[in-house]
């Protein structure tokens, strides 16, 4: 067993430099439970076990394994493993508003750390197996969703190795979330516990059941209704700042378009006849799509639907309205660089856009060629979207990642594609 150890003693013995301040946080309060024979997750038969449960592959449950030995290399690792326990799983599972709050951060990344960095985080993660796995228990959750849901671990450290040549993980704040029973993968897509976080509000007309969104009040936009500044770009000559009001009778704002565009002409919405649905600060369920293959729109539908069924089931006290995901392939210029029987494209149509603020095109690179070309013109052309990404820069254009609401009342994925916006009520109308 590894000696005491100050909080300054440990950061010493690990190299940490300057980046032991992110650490400090319940240094104390976790070593004062450190167990006298080390944690039990760091001993090979704990990884293992939780591994064959959760139907982790070989490769990935061996490479783990081996990651033991950095640990027994450097005792005042296992310190530092148990801290980062007691952080993420020291405590019963909490209600709904724990897990509706940002995951746990991790005070720093494998890259940044020394030599015995990369074998760190995935053992980390797995000791949160049996806490995830009570929580799952508690609700009902079924064990394929459980296993669905942690294929992410080998999905992340295959990423990791296919990048570097060596077995790692660079997404352990990402993955906490899933063994903190924070999201769950229902078929080919993941739905995590959040809140809406974007500024925008949606509003229902009582008469006819139509949403209009509204954006925040003093954001500039380009004449395109993106953010200005979205991917890069500026409008100095046509951008415009939006508006909105609410003087106990009247709503009055800039609607977006069902097609992601904020709209320069302010509405009306009368409160009597237009009720709030979404708003800062409501409970949704994010949607992720992990990297897993092509994103078919039959596969997409059938992951909504579940999620309808799912959530209100296993959790029936989340009060949620939308399904809310922000991703490089809701940019709405998708709409017209690709065909009609594109999967990004028919996904677009299912839902309402909007646009993001700061939103950059470095994940539209990444996921589409593993990077930013160095030379747009040698960068491969050799799929649709590949083309239409090389063709759209090479004449100039900009990419930006976006936005999408679904609303969970009316789900009818595939019932009819989404329709040009009819239009918000007007003034005068």
């Amino acid at each position: 067993m590894s000696r005491p150890r100050s909080f300054d003693e440990t950061m010493d013995a690990l190299a940490l430099g300057e980046q032991r301040e992110s650490w400090r946080a319940g240094w104390a309060e976790g070593q004062a439970t450190y167990p006298p024979d080390g944690p039990e997750f760091l001993r090979e038969r704990f990884v293992r076990e939780t591994c064959a449960t959760l139907e982790i592959p070989d490769d990935v449950r061996e490479a783990v394994v081996e990651s033991l030995a950095a640990f027994e290399a450097l005792p005042t690792l296992k310190r530092l493993a148990w801290h980062c326990h007691c952080v993420l799983f020291g405590r019963e599972p909490g209600g709904i508003e724990e897990l509706c709050k940002a995951a746990i951060p991790w005070p720093t990344r494998p890259e940044q750390l020394p030599a015995w960095g990369e074998a760190f985080y995935p053992a980390v993660l797995l000791s949160g197996g049996p806490y995830m796995m009570d929580l799952h228990r508690r609700r009902g959750v079924p064990m394929d969703v459980t296993r669905d849901t942690t294929g992410d671990l080998p999905l992340w450290m295959r990423h990791y190795r296919e990048r570097t040549g060596r077995w790692g993980l660079a997404e352990a704040g990402w993955l906490a979330n899933h063994f903190r029973g924070r999201i769950y993968k229902l078929g080919r897509l993941q739905f995590r516990f959040e809140e809406f976080a974007y500024g925008f509000g949606a509003f229902r007309s009582a008469g006819d059941g139509r949403v209009v969104l509204l954006a925040p009040g003093g954001a500039r936009f380009r004449r395109d209704g993106q953010f200005d500044g979205a991917g890069g770009a500026r409008d100095a000559e046509g951008a415009w700042t939006s508006t909105f009001s609410d003087d106990g009778g009247v709503l009055r704002g800039h609607p977006v378009s069902s097609d992601g565009r904020a709209l320069p002409r302010a509405v009306e919405l009368p409160k009597a006849t237009w009720r709030p649905v979404l708003q800062q600060g409501d409970a949704i369920l994010g949607v992720h799509i992990p990297a897993t293959g092509p994103m078919s729109h039959a596969a997409c539908g059938e992951s909504f639907l579940r999620a309808a069924a799912f959530f209100p089931e296993h959790f029936p006290e989340f009060a949620w309205g939308a399904f809310v995901c922000t991703s490089w392939f809701l940019d709405n210029q998708f709409a017209r660089l690709l065909p009609e029987t594109s999967n990004i494209r028919r996904f677009q149509q299912e839902v309402q856009l909007f646009p993001l603020p700061g939103a950059s095109d470095s994940q539209t690179f990444e996921r589409v060629f593993g990077g930013r070309p160095a030379d747009i013109e040698r960068a491969p052309r050799d799929t649709i979207l590949r083309r239409a990404i090389v063709e759209h820069v090479r004449a100039g254009g900009h990419f930006h990642a976006g936005g999408c609401v679904l609303f969970r009342d009316g789900l009818d994925w595939g019932g009819g594609a989404r329709r040009p916006h009819p239009g918000p009520h007007r003034r005068g109308a």
